[in-house]
């Protein structure tokens, strides 16, 4: 393997010049850069990231805190953090909260004992933040897959993608409209703003369940659970959910169709991520788009620049990256 002072003499420039192509430093003629990356490519280059560590004050690792894997839409997500950071020269570090509040602080303790260079976050309670505002003072952040006023983040716009799922069901004649999730999530808000627009009721009763009701149905009580479910799709005529995510939808249509309703000809379904559960359930399910790739890639754009930068700059709002990006609705059979 060649060392840095054989790739500068290879491509006829000097060591400073790959050492910046290599800190993906701009200030370096787009020729030149093309030209060093051929040779580090040819040669399988790789820089002592110890001695970099030291030189630089910095570790090359990049924290980043996810609710759960379960879901197969964080999973997309990490692949596009991790496929980016790599390309910049760092690696991840990944800590699991489970939901937890308690932690999702444990976690990005433990991430700082490990001396990562940034944070990205996918916060458990976005009420609850007082904690990621005082690491915020020491360390990047970048708040990913959700919006977070006084935060850079990248996020598709969640209002915008419950309009664009209200207005494609009252679209489709549907009046009566039930939703499994959290009320407070923007996912709602901006279904909810819709509906009322059209003039189309919304009780406490077309609020099915929450993701933590959800969870019932695989307990011991879970016969309970389900007529509640159903008593309730019954009680109002349900004949459109929407719920928050894809699991939510593929529990809800397991139950329907274990109760002899049929998808889409008795209830229509709308799921949220656009997974790949959408093209496993029978029928497709309709769901709502998050572009992941350029979710992942920004987050790490932005935070990476901020760690170069060196520059927290956490009381001016001017220099905060708010990234919203397009949700699209897919449509399949399942409405």
């Amino acid at each position: 393997m060649k060392t840095m002072k054989e790739i500068a003499k290879l491509a006829g420039v000097s060591q400073a010049t790959v050492s910046r192509v290599i800190n993906n430093n701009p200030n370096v003629n787009p020729e030149i850069r093309k030209k060093v990356l051929e040779y580090i490519r040819k040669y399988n280059y790789q820089p002592n990231r110890i001695a970099r560590s030291l030189v630089n004050n910095k570790s090359y690792l990049i924290g980043v805190v996810l609710p759960e894997i379960s879901n197969p839409y964080f999973p997309e997500i990490l692949e596009s953090l991790e496929e980016e950071a790599n390309r910049l020269q760092y690696n991840i570090v990944l800590a699991i909260t489970n939901g937890s509040l308690q932690k999702e602080k444990e976690q990005i303790q433990m991430l700082l004992s490990r001396r990562v260079d940034g944070l990205i976050i996918n916060p458990t309670d976005l009420t609850n933040i007082d904690h990621i505002k005082e690491i915020r003072k020491i360390l990047p952040v970048v708040i990913c897959a959700q919006d977070l006023d006084g935060f850079d983040f990248v996020s598709v716009d969640h209002y915008l993608a419950g309009k664009i799922v209200a207005k494609y069901l009252i679209n489709k004649g549907h009046v009566n409209i039930g939703y499994v999730g959290y009320l407070k999530d923007k996912k709602f808000k901006g279904f909810y703003e819709e509906i009322k627009m059209n003039s189309i009721d919304f009780t406490d009763d077309n609020h099915l369940a929450t993701p933590e009701d959800m969870l019932k149905l695989t307990e011991n009580d879970s016969k309970k659970q389900e007529e509640r479910l159903l008593n309730k799709i019954q009680k109002k005529s349900i004949t459109a959910i929407y719920t928050i995510n894809d699991i939510m939808a593929t529990k809800i249509m397991n139950l329907l169709q274990k109760n002899d309703l049929k998808v889409p000809k008795n209830v229509s379904i709308v799921g949220f991520d656009n997974t790949i559960l959408c093209n496993l359930t029978n029928p497709p399910l309709t769901s709502v788009a998050q572009p992941t790739m350029e979710i992942g890639s920004k987050s790490i754009d932005i935070l990476t620049k901020k760690i170069e930068d060196k520059k927290l700059e956490v009381e001016n709002e001017d220099k905060l990256e708010q990234i919203f990006l397009p949700p699209r609705l897919v449509v399949r059979k399942s409405t």
